[in-house]
């Protein structure tokens, strides 16, 4: 990957997501199906592209610890492992599997939307896979949490300063996706990724060279 590519990746990945991430539909305290069912198209879009840039995001904290051999950068790395495995099980489940039942319902008769309405909800609170906090979700929660706060734990010993470190550890909100905290991480994460990148140009700007006085030449 080139300098060039590898900085607009690092920046405009975050920035993008953030954009989606602000038409993600509130939900509501009626049930989940009265909750979405008027935002279905809106639910399903941001669910599918939030779907797709998961492995970005992680590819993208995996490039934040290039040249780390850190026991925190190796548990980060990790972390992201299990961020990616089980969130997006949850994220299938909960996020698009939802909006598919939640627009077929739409199309139903009210008594039988009453029905799937049901069938949503018990779909939505399983233990394993769903809402509020299932096996899936929270460890999907706790391998971003864990990856980020790794992350800037690695930086800040290889040198990286305060600020850096601080933006690097709020991207770990992000888990909590839904507006206006998971684009405000992912603000952090983009402002983050622009400071690494002029720590790595100054890393790798070459030591300027001072030319010899004429006594050292004398001598």
């Amino acid at each position: 990957m080139t300098v060039t590519l590898r900085r607009v990746f690092l920046v405009v990945t975050p920035l993008a997501l953030a954009v989606v991430l602000w038409f993600h539909p509130p939900g509501g305290e009626h049930g989940v199906y009265e909750g979405i069912r008027h935002d279905v198209s809106a639910w399903l879009f941001v669910h599918t592209v939030f779907l797709l840039f998961m492995p970005l995001m992680a590819f993208a904290v995996f490039l934040f610890l290039r040249g780390l051999q850190s026991r925190a950068a190796t548990v980060s790395r990790i972390s992201l492992v299990v961020f990616l495995v089980f969130y997006t099980a949850y994220e299938v489940t909960v996020g698009l599997g939802t909006g598919v039942l939640t627009e077929y319902a739409n199309d139903l008769p009210a008594a039988e939307q009453a029905v799937v309405a049901d069938a949503i909800q018990h779909y939505n609170e399983d233990n394993i896979l769903g809402d509020p906090m299932s096996v899936s979700l929270a460890a999907g929660l706790l391998g971003w949490l864990v990856a980020m706060v790794a992350a800037a734990v690695a930086l800040r010993r290889a040198g990286a300063g305060w600020l850096l470190t601080l933006l690097v550890g709020l991207s770990a909100l992000f888990a909590i996706h839904p507006p206006p905290i998971g684009p405000a991480a992912l603000l952090c994460f983009a402002a983050a990724a622009v400071l690494l990148e002029r720590r790595w140009a100054l890393l790798a700007r070459p030591e300027p060279t001072v030319a010899p006085t004429p006594e050292a030449v004398a001598t």
